[in-house]
């Protein structure tokens, strides 16, 4: 499924704000908040990439219609 590059980072601002409040949950194993470190870990690295190729495409974009 292709989504524009506005729609991945949404999705990915919602994924990383549940995640930091999964982590917050003191009732979850050392082994789920493991779990949880490195889906959020990745969650903010795929965010940080949308977020420069976001900035890139409206960069080229601005640049091909003057």
């Amino acid at each position: 499924m292709q989504l524009p590059l506005h729609e991945h980072i949404s999705y990915l601002e919602r994924r990383v704000q549940t995640l930091k409040t999964a982590l917050a949950d003191a009732d979850r194993s050392a082994a789920e908040k493991m779990d949880l470190r490195i889906d959020l870990d990745l969650a903010e690295r795929a965010l940080s990439h949308f977020r420069r190729a976001f900035e890139l495409e409206q960069r080229l974009f601005n640049v091909s219609n003057e």
